[in-house]
């Protein structure tokens, strides 16, 4: 066997390999053998993988959380399209139009995530939605990664488009509201965000 043929090889088992990685969402290994072999599945691959996903969404076979799914093709889009970077396949700010209620910022850190720091929202309680994160990382395969709070606050959407941040967390305290405004004003570009103290 000549070395570039075992080369060849070699490079055809590691992309089976991130392939195989790629559909079971473990991203943090996706990142890991990206960056030790300087490669990455090609954007028709990706598009394979996310139709069979988009398929099986659109089915309804066998899904017990949706929103989970749907969580993971998106991920998938952004990995295609801007590059398997944990600060590309987490978002940053997950905040839904018209949304009235409590809102987390996080700091995500370790494993193959520097820092990164997301705002979430979508539950009653503060602690529930730090706990719905770090089921979302898990989920995404960051599992040397931890969630750390900093802090909370409450958003309302105004019936003339502006978005209030306001309040704070009985459990966690007050988040850096200027922080989030600007990773707000960053989904909703055409926004005013008020922060009141």
């Amino acid at each position: 066997m000549t070395g570039s043929s075992f080369s060849t090889q070699k490079k055809t088992v590691i992309y089976k390999k991130l392939s195989a990685c790629v559909k079971a969402f473990k991203f943090e290994e996706v990142v890991k053998l990206g960056k030790q072999h300087n490669m990455m599945l090609t954007s028709s691959d990706m598009d394979r993988i996310i139709n069979s996903f988009v398929v099986q969404r659109g089915s309804g076979d066998i899904i017990r959380n949706p929103h989970q799914l749907d969580q993971r093709i998106n991920a998938l889009l952004r990995c295609r399209d801007h590059g398997c970077a944990p600060e590309k396949i987490i978002e940053k700010t997950i905040l839904p139009e018209g949304y009235s209620g409590k809102i987390l910022m996080v700091a995500i850190m370790g494993g193959v995530i520097n820092r990164l720091v997301c705002l979430r929202s979508g539950d009653l309680w503060h602690r529930e939605i730090l706990k719905n994160t770090k089921n979302e990382i898990r989920d995404l395969g960051f599992f040397e990664s931890s969630v750390y709070e900093l802090g909370g606050a409450h958003v309302r959407f105004e019936t003339n488009n502006d978005i209030v941040i306001f309040g704070t967390s009985d459990d966690f305290g007050s988040c850096d509201k200027l922080y989030a405004s600007r990773l707000i004003k960053k989904v909703f570009k055409d926004r005013k965000v008020i922060v009141m103290d």
